[in-house]
């Protein structure tokens, strides 16, 4: 388990999610200082897939000589071909990709070039070799192959050493102290306290996916007008003791903030964009609300975060993936459609993580924890319809096979997190202040991007 140092933070993690992110937001908004230019609004969108989503089913090679590589070394786990939905894409020496056939939507985001692909990507600590790892002689990501280490590693973008600040949560660090962000918290979840946007000063504030904000029980009900004021009361009082003072100073901050972005949030227009009755399409459903009262709320950049589970299929790979895939694109494609009715298009990257790749081959059931997987990432910004980082040879025994078509990553997360970053507004020379490792993957003296996903 992760120890992580008491604080305001921490300590109001124990009083219930929704009321430490109200406090946390509170605490946020008396940090930001005056503006100092970064005209416009950028989001973005994190989904963490978690459990290690087994992705060389969701992007697979469709021409005929490597999808026969593809199909020979995952046996039992392979798509049949005439299932795969081919993507616009001819890459390297003729090679074509498809996506899973519950992918459709995201088929059609990546052919209208809003949506790309980021091939057999991963924690690295430094630059690895085959050779260099099997000799040791090259320092690795902690807790590889380890779910919660690996989680942990890609929601602080330190591969190599525990931290307990995340990309997002830096990010905010770097840019709020310049930047007038409104009273508001910069990076809002919608999965619980989250790592991933956790500063040194900054702090995110937690929004219930299906609710939106959550207050204390019954405070503010009608007919509960008893507890309410007797609630009041107790947190009017003059504590001697500071321990008592700090909480109670707090909780009246997360009653009160609470209260003012459920007012904000109750005046945000009404949607066209029809969203799907699950958990996932009902969390980006919230933050389209939330995006369509940024002008409200002051805030010229915001970062959200999404968990979306269930994805440690060592058993039933094939089933699992049909019933939860198709749930993922439809969400995408909504979520895009409400984009585009809010005329936010180019101002929105959303993105997937998860823990790891996984094992080409099957354990007779399923597939087991890997390193290098693929990852999307969508937007109107987005430079769409590629494959960024190098799509692998499937083949066992390569120089990228670690064992069992255990792919070691040929893309580092710290690439793809400084075009996010720079896309942001993050200034070149600030790029190690948010990505400790950067300099070693990416030419902090260039004038380019580490991949060029993202244009301008």
């Amino acid at each position: 388990m992760r120890r992580r140092k008491m604080n305001r933070r921490s300590f109001l993690g124990h009083t219930g999610v929704a009321l430490a992110g109200a406090a946390q937001l509170q605490m946020m908004s008396r940090g930001v200082h005056a503006a100092a230019g970064a005209d416009g609004y950028c989001a973005m969108v994190c989904i963490l897939l978690a459990g290690g989503a087994d992705s060389f089913n969701m992007l697979v090679p469709y021409d005929e000589d490597r999808y026969g590589q593809y199909a020979a070394t995952r046996a039992d786990l392979a798509l049949p071909r005439d299932t795969l939905l081919p993507l616009n894409y001819l890459g390297p020496d003729g090679a074509e990709l498809a996506v899973h056939p519950g992918m459709g939507q995201v088929r059609d985001l990546f052919d209208s070039g809003e949506l790309a692909f980021v091939a057999n990507i991963g924690p690295l600590a430094e630059p690895t070799s085959r050779a260099a790892y099997d000799s040791g002689a090259v320092q690795l990501p902690l807790g590889l192959f380890s779910h919660s280490d690996q989680i942990a590693v890609w929601q602080t973008a330190a591969a190599g050493s525990r931290i307990s600040t995340g990309f997002a949560g830096r990010v905010a660090d770097q840019l709020s102290p310049t930047l007038d962000n409104g009273t508001f918290a910069m990076n809002l979840s919608l999965a619980g306290d989250s790592l991933f946007q956790t500063g040194a000063q900054a702090a995110g504030y937690v929004v219930d996916g299906r609710e939106g904000v959550r207050t204390v029980g019954g405070y503010g009900d009608a007919g509960n007008e008893g507890f309410t004021d007797a609630l009041d009361a107790l947190l009017a009082v003059d504590f001697a003791d500071p321990f008592r003072s700090t909480y109670a100073g707090m909780l009246r901050g997360a009653i009160d903030d609470g209260a003012q972005l459920r007012t904000i949030l109750g005046s945000a227009p009404g949607l066209n964009t029809v969203f799907s009755d699950n958990d996932f399409s009902a969390a980006l459903a919230q933050i389209a609300r939330i995006i369509s009262v940024r002008e409200v709320m002051g805030a010229r950049r915001q970062t959200f975060f999404v968990t979306v589970g269930g994805w440690d299929h060592h058993d039933e790979v094939l089933q699992n993936q049909a019933a939860m895939l198709p749930g993922i694109a439809a969400g995408l494609a909504e979520f895009r459609a409400a984009l585009a009715e809010l005329n936010v298009l180019n101002n929105v990257t959303t993105f997937t993580i998860s823990d790891f790749g996984r094992t080409l081959t099957s354990n007779g059931r399923g597939s087991d924890h890997g390193w290098g997987g693929n990852q999307l990432i969508m937007g109107g910004g987005v430079n769409g319809g590629r494959v960024f980082g190098a799509y692998p040879e499937l083949a066992l025994g390569t120089d990228l096979d670690l064992g069992r078509g255990r792919f070691l990553p040929t893309t580092s997360t710290d690439e793809f997190y400084a075009d996010l970053a720079l896309w942001f507004g993050v200034a070149r020379g600030d790029l190690e202040l948010v990505l400790p490792n950067v300099s070693r993957f990416v030419d902090l003296n260039g004038g380019g991007p580490g991949l060029g996903i993202l244009a301008g």
